[in-house]
This record gives C-alpha cells, structure tokens and sequence, in this order.
C-alpha cells in the first residue's frame, strides 16, 4: 500500500524533472551541475497523522554544500555545517512567488473539509492535500531565484568570496549569517580562501554577535590554523 509520504516524495521527483539539471534525492532538491558545489532548496517535509488523516508540513529553505568547505570543516570539526543556509521564514519580504498562507509553515491535511466537519480548526495555514503540488513547485521556483539573485555562481572563488549572502531580513532574529554555526562556517570559508586573521578576529571579544558564540568550534579552527597556513604559503591551498 502507498503511504502518503510515498506519494509526496514520488510527486517531489515528478516536479524536479520540469526543471533543467535538477533531481529529488534524500527529500531535497538538488542541483549538481556545478563540480564544487551542490545547490539544494529543501522543502522540509514532516509527517504524521491527524486521526484518520495524514498531514505534511513544509519548513523550506536554501543551502550550498561545497566540497572543499564541507572537508575542511569534517576534519577540523568532526561534522559537516552547510556552506550556506537560508530559511525561507527569514526572507519572507522576498517570496514573492508563493501564496500568502505559505509564507509560514503550512500544514497539508487530507480531504480538509471531513476534517473542519470533525471539528479540526478552520485556520488559514490548514489547507488541503490538493493545494500541496503547486506549492511544493512555487518553493523551488522561489529557492532557485533567491540564488539566483544573492549568490555569484560565476567560479567557486567568486562563490566563496561573496559569502555569506546579502538579504533584507523578515524574522524577528534579524540577520544570521554571522551567528553560531553559521559564524564558524564563515570562518572555515576565509581560511580557504587564504584569510586567516578573521577566525581570531572573530574569536575576540572585540567581535560582537547576538547569540553567544560556538567557541569550542572556534578554538578547534584556531589549534589547526598554524597548519593551515604552513599549507598555503607551501602550496597555495590549506590541508590538515
């Protein structure tokens, strides 16, 4: 028997292939076209039941995953961190392609109307099975123009050099990109591209951010920069 993630995910290939070099693997739209980085839009899809019902919610965002970022990082750190990660409840100012309910995150109930008959809410953001293919494309039409437009794809250096990306914010959170895990990452990009300084600048006290930084991660980047720089006046790129 199909189950409704089953047909979810078997909707989510059939939408990837309308668009060019793009495929749907381990629940995420991907673009591997470019040999240094993978370009993902995720839906963030969740499942459950609701009674008799099953539901899917959607938490969509952006992400780069580049090889040499994600290496450096599993090496020094033991894990990977995205090289680059937008969700799209920050940016909501910008989805302009998506229906205004969809700007949050959404629930996708089966036959909604038996569902209000039952006594489920009648909110905005509860909507039917129905409405889920057409959203699920407007994510990714929305996720490849936010590249698009805030991301310099032109070489991998250019990628890198331009990062983190520049975007008027809507959440309350304010402007993330400098903050916790995405903070380190920052730093493992500026030592590859040869800027060694800006992890201690970033580690001082001097540098402030708004939520506390992950400074065991940081002192990790900075045990192996001695290495790293050794590397880069030897060879022109950074090793471990």
């Amino acid at each position: 028997m199909v189950t409704l993630k089953g047909e979810v995910l078997a909707l989510c290939k059939e939408i990837a292939k309308k668009f060019e070099n793009w495929e749907f693997s381990l629940e995420q739209f991907k673009n591997k076209s470019l040999k240094h980085t993978t370009i993902i839009v995720g839906p963030g899809l969740g499942f459950r039941r609701v009674g008799s019902r099953g539901e899917v919610t959607v938490f969509p965002g952006v992400y780069l995953n580049n090889k040499k970022t994600i290496s450096l990082c599993k090496k020094i750190l033991g894990r990977p961190i995205y090289t680059s990660g937008v969700f799209f409840e920050e940016i909501r100012c910008e989805l302009t392609m998506l229906p205004e309910f969809a700007e949050y995150t959404p629930c996708f109930i089966q036959d909604r109307v038996g569902f209000i008959h039952d006594g489920g809410p009648d909110e905005p953001y509860w909507r039917d099975i129905s409405e889920l293919p057409s959203v699920i494309e407007r994510f990714l039409m929305q996720g490849i123009s936010f590249f698009e437009r805030h991301y310099d794809f032109l070489s991998e250096k250019n990628m890198l050099e331009f990062l983190p990306a520049k975007y008027k914010v809507s959440s309350s959170g304010g402007y993330r990109e400098y903050e916790q895990s995405q903070g380190v990452m920052l730093c493992i990009i500026r030592c590859i591209l040869g800027d060694f300084e800006f992890v201690r600048r970033y580690r001082s006290d001097e540098y402030k951010t708004v939520f506390p930084k992950m400074t065991e991660d940081l002192d990790k980047i900075i045990e192996c920069l001695p290495q790293m720089e050794k590397s880069w006046r030897e060879k022109g790129y950074v090793s471990v």
